[in-house]
């Protein structure tokens, strides 16, 4: 089987586990690990007009509309050598993002992980927040391992926050894997297993389908 260039994308609810498995998969490969959210902090850092608009959406907890999510990671992907291969984790969000991203460069693989909506609901739960460092841990002692203060849960891991965004999830995103059903590139792994395991069964898959380290 002829090699082929992992340039792929890697979608999934909350919980999951897709930013974690898309910097393994990176460094397995040996290609760039690309997130929307670094893309977004960075054009805001460098306070560009699109790094402005950004931060407005930002601020108020919103998406940000299609055409500035495109042109922000359109950017980032100009400073990357596209022909390595690239992993990228948060984007495309919708079926009219990935359209955009194959007129940057074709998808060679789209990684779909699934897991139910009450296994996110209980991995995001025990997610912590430390008051003080902004450490994120899930310690039954509710003790920062790094500085020692106190463990808070955070906003955005309560369960009718988490339902929320998984409903969101379902509506814009998950219809990613219809896209890319059609263009033969879609991987549907199981993530109920432990993170440990999923790498392994994901790194044996790509091999069956001719991506090689």
């Amino acid at each position: 089987m002829r090699r082929k260039r992992l340039r792929a994308v890697i979608f999934g609810p909350q919980g999951a586990g897709k930013s974690l498995q898309a910097l393994l998969l990176s460094e397995r490969f040996s290609v760039p690990f690309i997130t929307s959210g670094k893309a977004f902090r960075e054009e805001m850092a460098e306070k560009s007009a699109l790094g402005d608009l950004a931060k407005e959406y930002v601020d108020a907890g919103m998406f940000a509309p299609d055409e500035l999510a495109n042109a922000i990671l359109a950017r980032t992907m100009k400073r990357v050598d596209l022909e390595k291969g690239f992993v990228i984790d948060g984007y495309p969000r919708n079926v009219e993002q990935a359209e955009t991203l194959d007129r940057i460069a074709k998808v060679t693989l789209a990684i779909q992980l699934k897991i139910a909506d009450d296994t996110s609901v209980k991995r995001l739960g025990g997610r912590l927040m430390c008051r003080a460092c902004r450490a994120v841990a899930a310690s039954p002692s509710r003790t920062c391992e790094v500085c020692g203060e106190k463990l808070l849960a955070r906003e955005k891991d309560k369960e009718e926050t988490v339902r929320r965004r998984l409903a969101a999830y379902h509506f814009m995103t998950e219809p990613l894997s219809g896209y890319y059903r059609q263009r033969g590139v879609l991987l549907a792994v199981n993530a109920e297993q432990s993170a440990a395991e999923l790498t392994q069964e994901l790194i044996r898959k790509l091999a069956k389908l001719g991506f090689v380290a």
